[in-house]
């Protein structure tokens, strides 16, 4: 390879050069083993007839999970030493006055921008000069050029003269994984079990369970999942699990028909038992409630806590998922509503994370037996069995895309877009059969 050109000499570590707006990821230097502690109980009683109750509690607590977070995270808590206000407070002023479409004009000073730097010097600096305050200066940098963006209006600010303040100087970003998070399960589980001879046996199962974490992923897809949007505020998004289940329900069970030779009606053989006999009915049943869901993301350019992953919408009145088949199936049954009852984040927000849920799921498949004895040793069964045995289709995934970059998408100032939390396909499959022949011997 002659092109390659083998330096004289190398210095250990390496070390990059500025840049204001590199994205990249690497591993934390301090990570430790995670800690789990688990715990458990039950009570099993025997009752009247072949039946068992069990119940029983089972927690887990997580700490030092593996998960991703920004080492140079922009700076939200640099502070005006005269006035005492920070970043986060002063442009989260602007946002609310943003979000409101509030005119220049009409625009206070704000005592982190006045102070900061030097009186009017940010209206040349952000290039809006036009006899403004500093304060006015940033507000029409933000409407004019990046909207909810505010970590682009940190990158502003550091070029608009005097010293940097938000950002570290060789990253903009640098995703690196550490064992930094936690979570917290807790369930009751009740079962009931049914054991009659031969003829019938059935068992019923109801968990209910709470699972909260900081943060749901596998550590699989490196950089970002999972990740922890605001690397100085750990614990801000934690929330249910993204695979919380609060309500299980399943249950199973075997008949064998009482019909036929060694059974308790027509117990005989020849004809009647050729046709009577050797029947079983089996049957799996299972029902959960929905899991938790992120409401669908504002586009564009929501980066308002993190220069590389956008903030969620942030509620600003109760809402939940009233999910639709009309039309186009949707997970609200209002959605100009729904969308309007979230806000873009602010400076130093994550967003809401994991507040609402989707449809729960339900299927019953049964299966149909019938055997027929040969001779001895030897039995020819037919089966029909069905899977989802109603044919219910409960809807599933939703369209939580991005609905055009550079579009501005947001419920104080716009309309939904026509994707707007629209279902994109169903749970499990709709009703199957299957029809088999087995010879045993």
């Amino acid at each position: 390879m002659p092109t390659i050109v083998i330096p004289g000499a190398i210095s250990f570590p390496q070390q990059k050069g500025a840049s204001l707006t590199r994205i990249e990821s690497s591993l934390d230097t301090h990570q430790v083993s995670p800690i789990n502690y688990s715990w458990n109980f039950s009570f099993q009683r025997t009752l009247p007839k072949g039946m068992v109750f069990e119940a029983g509690y089972v927690g887990r607590l997580a700490r030092n999970l593996l998960a991703g977070r920004d080492a140079v995270q922009t700076n939200l808590n640099f502070t005006d030493p005269k006035s005492g206000q920070n970043w986060e407070q002063a442009a989260s002023l602007l946002e609310q006055a943003r979000a409101s479409n509030r005119p220049v004009g009409s625009i206070g000073p704000i005592p982190f921008f006045e102070n900061v730097w030097a009186t009017g010097s940010l209206c040349a600096g952000l290039g809006t000069c036009a006899g403004l305050t500093n304060t006015q200066a940033v507000y029409l940098d933000a409407l004019n050029n990046n909207g909810n963006d505010w970590t682009t209006t940190q990158l502003d600010l550091e070029f608009a003269g005097g010293p940097r303040h938000f950002y570290q100087g060789q990253y903009g970003a640098l995703a690196v994984y550490s064992t930094i998070a936690s979570s917290n399960y807790h369930g009751a589980t009740f079962t009931l079990r049914q054991r009659f001879k031969e003829t019938l046996s059935y068992d019923i199962n109801y968990t209910f369970s709470k699972s909260l974490d900081d943060v749901s992923g596998l550590q699989t897809d490196a950089p970002f999942t999972p990740f922890i949007l605001n690397a100085e505020n750990i614990h801000q998004a934690k929330a249910y699990s993204d695979f919380d289940v609060r309500h299980v329900i399943n249950a199973n069970a075997i008949w064998q028909l009482p019909f036929g030779r060694g059974r308790a009606f027509l117990n005989t053989g020849g004809v009647a038992n050729a046709i009577l006999g050797g029947w079983q009915l089996t049957g799996i049943f299972r029902w959960n409630s929905g899991l938790p869901i992120t409401a669908a993301p504002f586009d564009c350019c929501v980066w308002a806590t993190n220069w590389n992953v956008q903030s969620n919408g942030v509620r600003v009145r109760p809402i939940q998922s009233s999910p639709t088949k009309a039309g186009q199936p949707n997970l609200f049954s209002d959605p100009l509503a729904a969308y309007r009852s979230f806000r873009p984040a602010r400076p130093g927000e994550a967003g809401d994370r994991n507040v609402l849920r989707a449809p729960g799921y339900i299927s019953l498949d049964a299966g149909l037996y019938k055997s027929f004895k040969i001779r001895d040793g030897h039995t020819l069964q037919f089966r029909w069995e069905v899977f989802n045995v109603t044919n219910t289709q409960k809807m599933g995934a939703f369209d939580g895309s991005r609905s055009g970059f550079g579009i501005p998408l947001d419920p104080n100032l716009n309309q939904p877009p026509s994707n707007f939390s629209n279902f994109t396909s169903i749970q499990g499959a709709p009703r199957v059969m299957q029809i088999t022949a087995r010879y045993s011997f």
